[in-house]
């Protein structure tokens, strides 16, 4: 089961441990300073650009691993059956360019994200 939360000034990405051992990423720890924009994705295909690094990639059933692509990597944690996912993009410090999980509730967390940010962004200046 994976899990997106927000811990005061950081975005904490929780994994279950297939995910762990699917990505070979544990739990994963990102500022918001480093988070550009979070929203969700109707169809989820579309999060994937490059090519797999390592991971599992089994065609509209489970997509979990690292992808690499000419803009850095993405960790990608969707299983497209279970609907929509939470597209997240991100700068440096972050160890990804984009985070794609699937969530309950996607809209909630996207919501939850983005009040976030917002609230971040005076303290940014």
């Amino acid at each position: 089961m994976v899990r997106l939360t927000i811990d005061e000034d950081v975005l904490l990405l929780s994994l279950g441990l297939r995910e762990r051992l699917a990505t070979r990423v544990g739990s994963l720890r990102v500022p918001l300073a480093a988070v550009v924009d979070a929203r969700v994705l109707a169809e989820p295909w579309r999060c994937l650009r490059g090519r797999r690094e390592h991971g599992l990639d089994i065609p509209d059933v489970a997509w979990k691993g690292v992808w690499h692509h000419p803009g850095g990597r993405d960790l990608i944690v969707v299983r497209p059956e279970h609907g929509p996912c939470v597209q997240v993009e991100l700068r440096a410090p972050a160890e990804f360019a984009r985070i794609a999980v699937t969530v309950r509730e996607p809209q909630a967390v996207v919501a939850r994200v983005r009040a976030a940010l917002d609230a971040a962004e005076p303290h940014a200046a």
